[in-house]
C-alpha cells in the first residue's frame, strides 16, 4: 500500500472519519488509487478526496455513516450502471454507494477510472458540461 507523500493531502479528511474500520477502508481505497494511477493528481475539493487528470475531474469518494460514495459523474454511472447493480451497490445518476460491510469491486473502479481518463482526455473543464 502507498505510504508516501501522496496520502498527506488526504490526512485531514481521513482524520474526520471517527470509526477506525471505516477510516482504514478509506485509507486503503485512496492508497489503491494513488498506487494504480500515479499520473492522477489528488486533492480535497468540496470536502472530499478528488482525483484529477490534467485539470479535469476523474473520480471522488466521500464517507457517510452507513456507506461511502463513489462519484465518477453521470456519464460513467450511466456507462457502468449494470455492473454497479451487479456488484450489489445502490446508485443514483451521479454516485453509487458501497456499504461499509460490502467488498470493494476494485476491477469495476479501475474500469470506471480508465473510462473517465480516456473519455475526458483533452477536456478543458473540470466537469463534463453535458449529461450525455
Amino acid at each position: 500500500m502507498y505510504r508516501g507523500e501522496g496520502m498527506k493531502v488526504f490526512e485531514p479528511y481521513l482524520d474526520l472519519i471517527k470509526v477506525d474500520e471505516h477510516q482504514q477502508i478509506m485509507k486503503e481505497l485512496l492508497a489503491w488509487v494513488i498506487d494504480k494511477y500515479p499520473m492522477l493528481d489528488h486533492k480535497i475539493a468540496w470536502n472530499q478526496p478528488h482525483f484529477v487528470q490534467n485539470g479535469t475531474f476523474i473520480i471522488a469518494f466521500t464517507h457517510a455513516k452507513q456507506h461511502f460514495s463513489v462519484a465518477p459523474e453521470y456519464k460513467a454511472i450511466s456507462e457502468f450502471k449494470h455492473y454497479i447493480k451487479e456488484s450489489g451497490y445502490l446508485s443514483t445518476n451521479f454516485i453509487f454507494k458501497i456499504k461499509w460491510g460490502q467488498p470493494v469491486n476494485y476491477d469495476l473502479l479501475s474500469r470506471i477510472i480508465e473510462f473517465n481518463m480516456k473519455d475526458k482526455q483533452g477536456l478543458k473543464t473540470y466537469w463534463r458540461t453535458t449529461f450525455e
